[in-house]
């Protein structure tokens, strides 16, 4: 399993540039450190602000104050009450709102009117292209699911219950409808998080700066993944 594993991480680093030998390098800093230093969500401090960034546009879907009489985003003016400055200030209060909103449009996530209002794109932090939230966001989803299955594979947890671990596998899928599975698997992953999201909203912690002991985190991935059969190489067996 864990050869397996390696295989993966060392295929994934190459496809970012990474050679195999300067990969395997950092695996052994990693294995020398992991005793001393073993891997925390707070390492990943761009994903925390992908985290941040999900909570404006969440906020923006959810929270009638944010809502027009459709119970859609309305358009947020930049400053003043009820503003875009209102939404960041409570979950980013470190940027100034005017250059998260800059950073929001060039990603996509934003889009301006000719007036100045702002509208979302879409209700979670999301990015065109890797960036180091995103390639901070790898990490924690690789933690939380091999997280996940470390639990269920305890005795005491299958007695005191297990953590969600759903999936299906469709073989012998034709490559034309791609897309549409795509299209769809997306509509209805969002309604699940929109659901998700609804459930959590009452029993969330109202002040998202404090700490306490009684608090943990939660979440729910919901991917696709695409895998075709491989391709013997050229001039030998595929082994």
């Amino acid at each position: 399993m864990l050869e397996q594993l390696y295989r993966i991480l060392f295929a994934f680093a190459t496809r970012f540039k990474i050679s195999v030998k300067a990969a395997l390098r950092i695996c052994e800093r990693a294995a020398e450190s992991v005793g001393s230093s073993p891997y925390s969500q707070a390492e990943a401090r761009q994903y925390e602000m992908l985290l941040q960034i999900s909570e404006i546009l969440g906020t923006w879907y959810r929270e009638p104050e944010f809502l027009n009489d459709k119970a859609k985003p309305r358009p947020l003016a930049l400053f003043g009450a009820s503003s875009f400055e209102t939404l960041s200030t409570r979950f980013m209060p470190q940027f100034a709102a005017a250059d998260l909103v800059r950073i929001l449009i060039e990603e996509h996530l934003l889009i301006q009117r000719a007036n100045g209002e702002l509208l979302p794109v879409r209700r979670t932090a999301a990015f065109a292209k890797a960036n180091r939230m995103m390639l901070d966001r790898v990490p924690v989803l690789s933690h939380a699911m091999l997280g996940t299955l470390a639990h269920n594979a305890r005795p005491r947890s299958r007695k005191k219950g297990t953590y969600c671990e759903r999936g299906t596998t469709i073989d012998r899928f034709p490559v034309a409808a791609i897309p549409a599975f795509n299209a769809f698997v997306k509509e209805m992953a969002q309604a699940l998080i929109d659901e998700v999201d609804e459930w959590a909203a009452p029993r969330q912690h109202s002040d998202p700066t404090s700490v306490q002991h009684n608090v943990a985190r939660v979440g729910v991935e919901v991917f696709t993944y695409v895998e075709r059969p491989q391709q013997p190489r050229r001039g030998g067996k595929r082994r």
